[in-house]
């Protein structure tokens, strides 16, 4: 494998002088511009989303050996948006992964672009408040990312049919996925065991000295091919049915659809360093990290309470447009609900300390971007239609809980540190390989 990339190779203008992200407009607006000043490449729209939305790629031709990137998998993790216009900038500058590894590469914009325009804080300096406060992430069965067809589940979305089909044609050796995590460490998502890849990723991570992360919100209890890289459980285990719905609320990830054979690698890189957190106390009635685990949990069900009754009595009382941001976060009240069910389970045996960080940054941030969510769907709603305080309870809540969470939260990672590690892991994958 070839030298990886430095920092100073590593282009990120106009973005990181703000530390902002592009939208994927921005990036369909780049990779124009470099498919004009290199005719070699082709730059295609796939199809639309729900919104009418185009869906585009950027292809570097370079061999037979095929690599699909796709650069926004869910809208609220946009650091893949700049990190496939750096690969773009980079393929078309050297061959040196391209002709001289045999691939040809594929470069996906953004798989949910009606989801990212909901999320105006990528254009704004990254900053916890303005990222909860205009903060959109869609239900499960609204994501292109989960709703690939699994048994018990065949209604994928436009979107998802589009990435589908982009991988059946192009039949990709490697995938890469780029996902960004919140807080904490880098860790990795494989479809498989590799006997090298895992390690180098892990030598990727130190590179870029974002530590790794042993546990991750979503990947509680998964497999693991070493320290920081998780193995995708079967869809059968991870396909989650709502008591009293018609089937299950999602579907397979891509991970589940690659060609046999494939290596697919999500790298979820962090935007904010690990946050201070309560120690166990020492001593003859140390409580340990077992109880710290309950109480995170009882403090996510609290909060989700509070929110979940917020919303069942202001719902009737909003206009249709409102649901955008009402099924997103009774969703994510769901979801969150789950978690505090698993995290009160696991108390009951040994826990770690890195599986005790993953769940106090869920009970901070899960009712965050829910209470986020339900100010922006009650931001229209007329004063004569609700009673006077329900408006002011998420607002409340969200002053306190912001506080709380910016208490204990240090400075993002710089951009060259997470868009590095991002385009670190997709051309390692490339080079290594199946």
């Amino acid at each position: 494998m070839g030298a990886l990339p430095g920092p100073e190779e590593i282009e990120l203008a106009p973005w990181a002088a703000r530390h902002t992200f592009p939208s994927p407009g921005d990036v369909d607006r780049e990779f124009a511009r470099i498919a004009d000043a290199h005719p070699r490449c082709r730059l295609e729209r796939l199809g639309v989303s729900r919104g009418g939305r185009p869906v585009t790629t950027l292809t570097v031709p370079g061999g037979p050996r095929h690599v699909v990137v796709v650069g926004g998998p869910h809208p609220n993790e946009p650091a893949g948006h700049l990190t496939v216009l750096v690969l773009a900038r980079l393929l078309t500058r050297t061959s040196a992964w391209t002709g001289d590894i045999g691939c040809t590469w594929h470069l996906v914009s953004c798989i949910d672009p009606d989801g990212a325009a909901l999320n105006p804080w990528t254009g704004m300096p990254l900053d916890l408040g303005a990222y909860h406060r205009h903060f959109y992430r869609p239900p499960l069965a609204a994501q292109p990312e989960w709703t690939f067809p699994a048994p018990g589940f065949s209604r994928p979305l436009p979107e998802t049919t589009i990435l589908h089909e982009l991988l059946t044609a192009v039949r990709p050796e490697v995938y890469v996925d780029l996902h960004n995590a919140d807080f904490g460490g880098a860790f990795f998502v494989v479809n498989r065991p590799h006997p090298t890849l895992s390690g180098a990723l892990r030598d990727a991570a130190a590179r870029h000295r974002i530590p790794l992360g042993r546990e991750g919100i979503d990947t509680l209890g998964w497999a693991k091919d070493g320290p920081g890289v998780h193995v995708m459980p079967p869809v059968g285990e991870l396909v989650v049915t709502r008591p009293g719905a018609d089937g299950p609320s999602h579907g397979a990830s891509s991970l589940h659809h690659l060609p046999p054979g494939a290596i697919g690698v999500m790298p979820e890189v962090p935007l904010w360093p690990a946050r201070a957190l309560t120690a166990p106390s020492s001593g003859p009635c140390a409580t340990g990290h077992p109880e710290l685990m309950r109480q995170t949990a009882a403090l996510l069900h609290e909060r989700c309470r509070l929110l979940q009754e917020f919303l069942d009595r202001v719902l009737p009382h909003l206009p249709g447009d409102a649901e955008v941001f009402t099924d997103a976060a009774a969703d994510t009240l769901r979801s969150a609900a789950s978690c505090a069910a698993l995290w009160h389970t696991m108390a009951a045996g040994p826990v770690t300390r890195d599986q005790y960080a993953a769940a106090a940054d869920g009970a901070a941030c899960f009712p965050l971007r829910a209470a986020g969510m339900l100010l922006r769907a009650t931001a229209s709603l007329p004063a004569s239609s609700r009673p006077g305080v329900e408006r002011t309870v998420p607002a409340e809540v969200f002053e306190d809980w912001i506080k709380d969470l910016q208490a204990t939260a240090p400075a993002p990672y710089p951009l060259h540190a997470v868009v590095g590690l991002q385009t670190a892991a997709a051309l390692t994958a490339a080079a290594v390989g199946p």
